[in-house]
């Protein structure tokens, strides 16, 4: 017998069985990384889907935009002083391109990923179909740039409701003190202040054209219209709001749940506002709370201040030119809100004096929402978007401000 001859036939079938067990094995796994990108694109597979959804790449649903491009200008400090890292930037980019080809587009499979990956932000209004909540790390962005350009949002307290209404403490007081040897129990005082949450639509307008540029910055521009209809509607309540449905029912600093006021006696113009008008604004609130209180006014009344002088020709308005530090009246710091009043009118208020940490903002948890109205501008090629939020504002401690007013007559 021929042994090197037998084993050498041996040995050599062995290898042709391994050859033959490394080619099936190739067309298996080629076989079940088809299978995986069939169930990844929605197909149903016999036996169960071999794709793990939590691990599921959304890359697919985010074709037509540019995802490089998208929210880039949110971290440029160039165009904002709050700004976003990459990971950030990527999560907003998912959301907003998602959002945009499941309302936008009516891309079905788009919709049923959105709702997979959202479907644990809580909300409760409208149709399920037509309303998309909006994530967590989305609506904290959209917030930190709404603060970019409102007055009360950078300066107010601002809490957090879960429920519709709630108490938070307006001011807490001191316990009382005792000379001598005998001490009496005594608690702190504390005034509470009820905030009642109503519904704020902000809405935004983007052109059908920008929507199908796959090169456009479609999350920037939606965060920044957003934000900024936010703040501007906040401001806007929060100074001129005059308790009617309007302005959600909130009585702003310069209605007449203002504590405090100072009346222009004889004059119906805002230009006839005096230093003595503004020292008498100061003098109204108790110098404890004076602590940190600034003047609020429209940028053209301002104009008016700058060229104040008191009984011995010096300004009240100081300023040192080059400063980084901004100006300030009788000492006081001011900040222009751009939607106080500033056209002259009998019997109005235009001027705030006050520290806002005692103004109550209160901002309704987890029912932030995004719809799409696709027809109501469908004549100009324009689509309009609409941000969902409750907000409760109140003035917590009203004595702690004071508005000036032009005369009645």
């Amino acid at each position: 017998m021929d042994y090197i001859k037998e084993l050498t036939e041996l040995i050599q079938g062995m290898s042709n069985n391994l050859n033959t067990v490394k080619e099936k094995q190739e067309v298996m796994e080629a076989q079940i990384a088809s299978y995986q990108e069939a169930a990844a694109r929605g197909f149903v597979l016999p036996g169960g889907n071999l794709t793990n959804p939590k691990e599921e790449d959304v890359k697919e649903f985010l074709g037509g935009f540019e995802m490089a491009k998208q929210g880039k200008r949110l971290m440029d400090k160039s165009f904002h002083a709050h700004t976003i890292d990459e990971e950030t930037r990527q999560e907003m980019a998912k959301y907003f391109c998602l959002f945009v080809r499941s309302a936008v587009q009516g891309d079905p499979a788009a919709y049923k990923k959105f709702q997979e990956t959202y479907k644990g932000t809580a909300t409760d209004i409208g149709d399920s179909g037509n309303v998309f909540p909006i994530a967590d790390i989305v609506d904290a962005e959209i917030m930190s740039y709404a603060r970019e350009s409102s007055v009360i949002l950078r300066d107010a307290r601002i809490w957090d409701m879960t429920t519709d209404k709630q108490s938070f403490p307006a001011e807490t007081g001191s316990s009382s003190t005792y000379w001598g040897n005998t001490t009496v129990e005594a608690a702190p005082t504390i005034a509470e202040v009820q905030l009642d949450a109503d519904e704020l639509s902000a809405y935004a307008a983007v052109k059908n054209t920008t929507l199908a540029d796959a090169r456009s910055d479609i999350v920037s521009w939606l965060t920044e219209s957003f934000a900024e209809a936010i703040g501007q509607a906040l401001d806007t309540a929060a100074f001129v709001g005059d308790g009617e449905g309007l302005y959600g029912g909130v009585s702003g600093l310069l209605s007449a749940k203002c504590g405090k006021s100072v009346v222009m006696s004889g004059s119906t113009a805002f230009s006839m506002i005096s230093g003595t008008h503004l020292s008498s604004m100061i003098a109204q609130i108790d110098g404890v709370r004076k602590m940190g209180a600034r003047f609020y006014m429209n940028g053209s009344i301002l104009h008016f201040v700058r060229n104040l002088r008191d009984k011995d020709e010096r300004p009240i308005f100081i300023d040192t030119l080059g400063s980084q530090v901004s100006g300030t009246i009788w000492g006081y710091p001011y900040t222009e809100v751009i939607t106080m009043p500033s056209s002259s009118a009998a019997n109005t208020a235009f001027v705030v004096y006050g520290n806002m940490k005692h103004f109550a903002i209160g901002r309704r948890l987890q029912v932030s929402a995004l719809q799409v109205d696709p027809y109501g501008l469908w004549t100009t090629n324009r689509m309009r978007f609409k941000v969902y939020n409750r907000w409760a504002l109140k003035v917590a401690m009203p004595n702690a401000f004071c508005r000036l007013l032009t005369s009645a007559t």
